[in-house]
């Protein structure tokens, strides 16, 4: 599986798993923990998953281009 994939999925269980901790824990401290705690970890991650998702990119796409470029070398040298 893509790591990429088991990190959004441990964000979306955490995500999950707080949210049923602040529904029982319903008082203004719960609010300002939530929207001090838990939405900016939610903010920095979605940062970091559109950072890592174009490095991703850039990656895949360096990748196959040095595939083809090999590929074009092994053609030329047959």
């Amino acid at each position: 599986m893509n790591p990429l994939q088991l990190m959004n999925n441990d964000m979306a269980t955490l995500i999950l798993g707080s949210r049923k901790i602040f529904e029982h824990w319903n008082d203004n401290v719960a609010e300002k923990m939530k929207s001090g705690c838990i939405e900016n970890i939610q903010r920095d991650w979605n940062a970091y998953m559109t950072e890592m998702n174009n490095r991703m990119n850039l990656y895949m796409r360096a990748e196959r281009e040095i595939e083809e470029a090999m590929n074009e070398y092994e053609q030329k040298t047959k």
